[in-house]
């Protein structure tokens, strides 16, 4: 009857405080909550496709793919088009300048001498002309025109200027001398053009004795008229064939565009190059030739099939993911101890959010140097540790990289800046840290883009402008990492050493609900706290962790405060009127209640899982042996006295473990000396380590002897030095010796004895 009444009160005592101490999950909690709750493997896959789906598009796709849909505004410039923005260099470029290149082409052209030949159609013609006009001459004499007339008419019949003496000679000459006139000038012509070749006076070389000058043939041709005839024919002779000389050392146009073209191609392209935030064209300009070349040494235009350019990223971004497979499928394990899905989402969460970050800036034109990387790097080694966020940072420069026209010194300049970023904040603890860290990766990234600059070959005033870019970049990435960081901590409920700081705030809701519901065992939580961040310093283990965890451990009593013996200040034991394995029921209720407590208030997943481990699977042992003792038959079940939540798998939850049970032994202890304190630690890690609850745990034998030596420390401190008392009365005696079976009502390991030590 005993037993069904406080039953039936343990069940109200769930309703009354269901209010009281949990609260209703929050938009963000049953998001993640849902997802959690998905196939693994269904969530894997779907989280792989996703990933690689929305990056292969924010990475490949552009605004030249719109063209299949016949949009046109969104796309590369050509010669003639109006700029729609200020377009600027985003980095040092060096491109072929493809005006300069061919001002240099034509003026290596124009250098070319032109090719001259000695020309057999000139003298053939000459004598033609010859012929021709002398037979106008005899048909304008036989004709009735006045002889003003005919003078005129045989000026007007010469190829070349005539004077008017020499046409009126020509009409009024005898016939005979007008024939010797004819035969002396073609002969004379034809002797001179069979033995040497005629040039241009202007022509800077003559090649050999074979080709004269104009002016020396005319000169011959004077000479050789003086020698056939004189007077009025020998002066008409000397006149025509004067006239009638043409040049038959002639260039030759096809030799002279043939070397013209060599020489042009044997100049190499002109190199210009673009400085960092150099305008190429203004908006409302008119793109040409250059501003065309320099966009496409930007990447703003793209010679290449931009779908083919598509596929080559959706290969290159599958075989990241391939590669992030294999790297988590080797570390995974190490790297995702707790919450392994909400880090994988966000993790994939981040790769796709700077990315599309980077996507904005270049869309906007804003600087690529400016692109925040180093603050994926804070804030992914806080959320997800450095191991995962060095190859996050590796797969997003290089997407990055890619995004901003395979632009090799920005991925260099990301890498290092993004890595030392990682070194930087990997031992954060709180946000003072983090400003303080933020701060000098913004000097670091400010210097690392100043001499990247400089590898670039940009000059100093440009490259100190790069490195006031790289500084812009350091604190936007600050600023972008202390806003970001608590809202994804919260979302996904991921521990980091601020979130930890947080929570030890004694101040806290929830731990002000166990001091008010359970002040013992607040009492008994803040001291196991202190002695097991002692132990924790002692080993290298996360100290803070500890004690945040000893905080929470045992806020499960807070269900049914009163079952506890350290809550039962002038009250009454319940456990008098249980049975010994309801009496155990209740003992190992509190850990199950704590942590759907911890997970109704959200707690990090570690901390819940030294809410379950803290005890191990340890026996109850004082009850358990008082069950043996009202049952002498034997038919009493060891696992209805043995925790069923785990083994200890951290460092943090073994220290744990041991601080606690330490600390509820001594507290039994009538007289805790500092000798009889060193045998409660040496005999409470003797049995755990025979009952195997170290098997799991990351602890090895010479740190669970460091650990138990600090815990000792930490007692010993805790009491201070200690007397011999009086000895008592008989009664005073078994009052204190049934006080201290009371404190070992939850001690795994108490003896048979109702005043059996330990917790």
């Amino acid at each position: 009857m005993a037993s069904g009444s406080n039953g039936s009160g343990t069940r109200k005592v769930v309703r009354r405080n269901q209010g009281d101490l949990y609260r209703p999950p929050t938009r963000f909690e049953r998001l993640r909550s849902r997802i959690e709750s998905l196939p693994r493997l269904r969530l894997y896959v779907g989280l792989m496709v996703g990933t690689w789906l929305l990056l292969t598009a924010i990475v490949g796709l552009n605004t030249s793919h719109l063209n299949i849909f016949g949009v046109r505004e969104g796309a590369g410039y050509e010669v003639g088009d109006v700029a729609r923005t200020d377009e600027y260099a985003s980095r040092a470029i060096t491109y072929e300048d493809p005006v300069a290149t061919e001002q240099a082409r034509n003026q290596a052209a124009n250098e070319v001498r032109e090719v001259y030949r000695r020309s057999e159609e000139v003298p053939e013609a000459v004598v033609q002309n010859v012929a021709s006009f002398f037979g106008q001459v005899e048909e304008i004499r036989a004709s009735d025109a006045p002889p003003g007339e005919q003078t005129t008419l045989v000026s007007d019949a010469s190829p070349f200027a005539l004077s008017e003496d020499v046409a009126r000679s020509l009409v009024f000459i005898e016939d005979e001398d007008l024939e010797d006139v004819e035969r002396y000038t073609r002969e004379n012509l034809e002797e001179l053009y069979s033995t040497v070749a005629v040039a241009e006076d202007r022509v800077e070389e003559i090649p050999s004795s074979e080709v004269i000058r104009l002016s020396e043939a005319r000169s011959r041709l004077t000479a050789a008229a003086e020698r056939d005839a004189s007077g009025e024919v020998g002066t008409l002779i000397e006149v025509l064939s004067r006239g009638f000389l043409e040049p038959s050392y002639v260039i030759d146009r096809a030799a002279t565009e043939r070397e013209r073209a060599e020489a042009a191609n044997a100049v190499e392209p002109v190199q210009s190059t673009l400085q960092p935030g150099e305008l190429i064209v203004a908006r409302g300009e008119v793109v040409s030739r250059e501003d065309v070349a320099q966009l496409e040494a930007i990447g703003m235009i793209q010679d290449t099939d931009p779908w083919q350019a598509l596929l080559g990223v959706a290969i290159v971004v599958g075989a990241q993911l391939w590669v992030a497979r294999y790297f988590l499928e080797r570390f995974g394990r190490k790297m995702f101890s707790a919450g392994a899905v909400s880090r994988l989402v966000l993790a994939a969460l981040l790769v796709v959010l700077f990315t599309l970050v980077a996507r904005l800036f270049t869309m906007l034109s804003l600087p690529v140097y400016t692109i925040p990387l180093a603050g994926l790097s804070i804030i992914g080694t806080i959320l997800l540790g450095p191991r995962l966020m060095f190859l996050i940072v590796v797969v997003t420069s290089v997407n990055i990289g890619i995004i901003a026209g395979s632009d090799f010194l920005l991925v260099a300049t990301l890498l290092v800046s993004s890595g030392f970023a990682i070194y930087t904040v990997v031992r954060v603890a709180s946000r003072e840290q983090l400003l303080k860290a933020g701060l000098v990766i913004a000097l670091v990234t400010a210097v690392v883009t100043f001499a990247m600059s400089l590898v670039g070959g940009a000059d100093f005033p440009v490259a100190f402008w790069q490195g006031t870019l790289g500084l812009v970049n350091g604190l936007l990435s600050l600023m972008i990492a202390m806003v970001l960081l608590p809202v994804l901590e919260n979302t996904f409920n991921l521990l980091t050493p601020m979130k930890l700081l947080e929570l030890s705030d004694l101040g806290s809701p929830l731990l002000q609900k166990l001091l008010r519901r359970a002040p013992g065992t607040f009492s008994h939580s803040m001291q196991v706290a202190v002695m097991s961040e002692n132990a924790a310093k002692r080993i290298g283990a996360d100290a803070l962790l500890a004690r945040v965890g000893a905080y929470y451990h045992d806020i499960g009593k807070m269900e049914h405060p009163a079952y506890f013996i350290e809550n039962q200040i002038g009250q009454m034991n319940p456990h008098d009127a249980l049975s010994p394995t309801l009496s155990a029921k209740v003992i190992k209720c509190h850990v199950k209640d704590g942590m759907d407590i911890g997970r109704a208030w959200d707690l990090p997943q570690e901390i819940i899982d030294m809410i379950a481990q803290h005890h191990g699977l340890t026996r109850i042992e004082y009850f358990y042996q008082k069950a043996l003792r009202e049952n002498p038959a034997g038919s009493v079940r060891e696992s209805d006295f043995r925790y069923s939540t785990g083994r200890p798998r951290s460092k943090e939850a073994g220290i744990l473990m041991l601080a606690d049970t330490v600390e509820a032994t001594v507290r039994s202890l009538s007289k805790p000396t500092p000798k009889r304190i060193e045998e409660v630690v040496s005999d409470t890690i003797r049995r755990k380590l025979d009952d195997g609850q170290f098997d799991e745990s990351e602890l090895t034998l010479r740190e669970i002897h460091e650990v138990g030596v600090a815990i000792r420390e930490a007692v010993i401190g805790f009491l201070g030095p200690r007397i011999e008392y009086p000895q008592d009365s008989g009664e005073a005696k078994s009052r204190r010796k049934g006080e201290g079976s009371q404190r070992a009502l939850e001690t795994p390991q108490a003896t048979s004895s109702p005043s059996g030590k330990g917790s």
